[in-house]
């Protein structure tokens, strides 16, 4: 079912957490894996290394997935070097910061909006113009629980801009469809990656917020990226505008 040989996979911030497990499994199940950072370079170079010593095949490229130019020329290096991308996944985004709704500010607004909804936006864009042509492709945007639950009194900010994802994912899967481009996203829940340290330092929110989840207990990296495979693999063609929830029942 998860076969994924020959497949070119482009993985959005995938040096660490979600994109980094599915970078190691996808590439463990055939797929040659493009690993986009930022600035994480050693934790992209190191994660190529593992996948090269069992015999993957892995590149790893910067871009900063809110500049277009950098993206479009991430596009280009990664077709460049594999001839063509069957799957894009837009991991990359992050709530920056917490705040409550009244201490919410228009800066950190739109940068939320930018890092998580932009860059899903000029990724697209850029891997589109060479699936379009040959009419064929999947795109998996990663969504959060966070856009069904709201986020009150800490991350209004983030869950709004992916429940932008949310939307956009269902629009672009009736749009593309027409090319034999499937979409679909997933939506975690807690999850056990730097994103909470790097969210709200000193807070201890993932064991603060895990008992919440009815499963009582954060999600591994490796448990979302089954999901991510499992979309990327020809076992899901007949899945589509779907946002798969991965979040224990929450």
């Amino acid at each position: 079912m998860h076969n994924l040989s020959g497949k070119v996979i482009l993985i959005t911030g995938a040096s660490s957490g979600i994109g980094l497990a599915s970078a190691e499994l996808m590439a463990s199940k055939g797929a040659k894996v493009i690993i986009n950072y930022n600035t994480n370079v050693k934790g992209a170079m190191e994660a190529v290394q593992r996948i090269q010593e069992k015999d993957g095949d892995a590149i790893a490229i910067q871009a900063n997935v809110i500049n277009k130019g950098e993206v479009n020329s991430m596009v280009e290096q990664a077709i460049s070097s594999f001839g063509t991308i069957d799957v894009l996944v837009n991991n990359a985004g992050g709530g920056i910061r917490q705040s409550t709704f009244m201490d919410l500010s228009e800066e950190l607004w739109e940068e939320t909006f930018k890092l998580n909804v932009n860059s899903v936006l000029l990724c697209s864009q850029a891997v589109l113009r060479h699936m379009i042509p040959k009419k064929g492709g999947k795109i998996i945007n990663v969504s959060s629980a966070a856009a069904r639950i709201g986020g009150a009194g800490e991350s209004i900010h983030y869950a709004s801009a992916k429940g932008a994802i949310n939307t956009m994912t269902i629009g672009m899967s009736r749009e593309l469809i027409e090319y034999g481009i499937i979409v679909n996203g997933v939506a975690p829940g807690m999850v056990e990656t730097p994103f909470h340290d790097k969210f709200a330092p000193g807070d201890n929110r993932l064991e603060r917020m895990a008992s919440s989840v009815p499963i009582k207990r954060a999600a591994t990296p490796m448990e979302i990226a089954e999901v991510i495979a499992f979309l990327s693999s020809d076992a899901s063609n007949y899945i589509l505008g779907e946002i798969m929830n991965v979040s224990g029942g929450r």
